[in-house]
């Protein structure tokens, strides 16, 4: 698509053995006004709410919580999102100065006022409910991740596939203290165990948030562990690497996840960087970045 900065673009779908899609998703340009671009949460829709600053905002938010309940929590999230963009707006002219000294406050202010939204909605109803989070921030070439849960970032770059975000479940926390192995069997039961989430318990959420300096011909992937659940990254870089534009990138993802048995919501995300506007990035981000609040 050549002349136009970043090809996004977004799809979630039910998958081979779920009843209901609890995964929903959001792709919006902050051009003085959010403007959504794409969403399966029909009252977004065509929304347009003014604020100043440019960017691009990219969501996924798989729910957890029973019957409805995970739709209800992940659809609450989405919405809460682009009402804290809105009412925040502050931020984004932050990241565009020279001053980044508040910025994982910020980045943890977001996701904490979405779990009060989610736990104000779950009290109505008398209802526990949570969903992960994973949303990008690209303003130029700099892009801030804010991330809860096992939904994850990817940025391919050369044919090379990397996970920017950790894996917010029980299994991983194994793995990463030594105590079993990925490939022992006695780890799959962890795999969908959350230890840190948006809502769910009473536990205040911990933001992880990822820096991370883009570069022309990146790619990035976001998506839910529906489609992790079914492909290898080997596999997910192969089909980036194969499809050149971001429509047809989501569509084969998701295709690729349903016939490799598709045992949950599958959503994703791609955005592929053609072009890198610099003009605002007084204070480039360093090339990679992790922090958890």
């Amino acid at each position: 698509m050549n002349g136009v900065p970043f090809d996004i673009s977004g799809g979630s779908d039910i998958g081979q053995k779920r009843s209901e899609n609890q995964d929903h998703y959001l792709i919006a340009d902050l051009r003085r006004q959010l403007i959504v671009r794409g969403t399966d949460v029909p009252s977004a829709e065509h929304r347009e709410m003014f604020g100043c600053q440019e960017g691009n905002l990219l969501v996924v938010a798989d729910g957890m919580g029973g019957h409805r309940d995970g739709e209800r929590a992940s659809r609450t999230a989405i919405e809460a999102t682009a009402q804290y963009v809105l009412d925040m707006m502050h931020w984004f002219l932050k990241l565009c100065s020279d001053d980044e000294q508040d910025f994982i406050d910020e980045l943890s202010e977001s996701l904490t006022t979405i779990q009060q939204k989610i736990w104000s909605v779950g009290e109505s109803d008398h209802r526990r409910m949570g969903t992960t989070v994973t949303m990008a921030y690209l303003l130029g070439s700099r892009m801030y991740v804010v991330h809860a849960g096992d939904s994850r970032c990817y940025l391919l770059r050369d044919k090379t596939l990397k996970q920017l975000t950790t894996d917010h479940t029980v299994a991983q926390q194994l793995i990463d203290a030594g105590a079993l192995r990925e490939s022992d069997e006695a780890i799959q039961q962890w795999r969908h165990v959350l230890w840190n989430c948006v809502g769910g318990g009473n536990q205040a959420v911990r933001p992880e948030a990822v820096r991370c300096q883009l570069r022309t011909g990146d790619v990035l992937l976001l998506c839910s562990d529906g489609l992790t659940g079914m492909l290898d990254d080997d596999r997910i870089a192969s089909i980036l690497t194969a499809n050149k534009d971001s429509k047809t990138s989501v569509k084969k993802l998701i295709d690729a996840a349903n016939v490799a048995g598709g045992e949950d919501n599958i959503s994703a995300i791609v955005c592929r960087i053609n072009q890198i506007d610099e003009n605002c990035d007084t204070n480039p981000a360093t090339e990679l970045d992790t922090t958890t609040g």
